[in-house]
């Protein structure tokens, strides 16, 4: 088990005495990543990189885990939560997305 393991998640694993508790720890690490990423939403007055950062850092941690979501899902994501000033750029993205199908 411990072989499959990235270098950064080994490290969080390594010192545990089973590998239920190792999977324990990866488990409940995976949930509180994916609740993370479902209830990721963006500050009304904070910067939109810090946000793509912070948002990116949730993806890839999930990723290492071996839980992704397909880009449909990110970008819905990110554009549902974006504060209201970028509200005509979301509207005119969508409608060309939909004059494009």
């Amino acid at each position: 088990m411990l072989c499959s393991l990235s270098e950064e998640e080994y490290t969080k694993v390594y010192n545990l005495r089973s590998g239920k508790q190792m999977w324990d720890t990866l488990r409940n690490k995976l949930s509180l990543l994916t609740c993370k990423y479902k209830l990721f939403s963006i500050d009304e007055n904070g910067d939109i990189q810090c946000m793509f950062v912070h948002f990116q850092t949730i993806l890839n941690e999930l990723r290492s885990l071996g839980r992704t979501y397909d880009n449909y899902n990110h970008i819905d994501k990110i554009m549902r939560n974006l504060s209201r000033k970028w509200r005509p750029y979301i509207t005119m993205l969508r409608a060309l997305k939909t004059k494009a199908q």
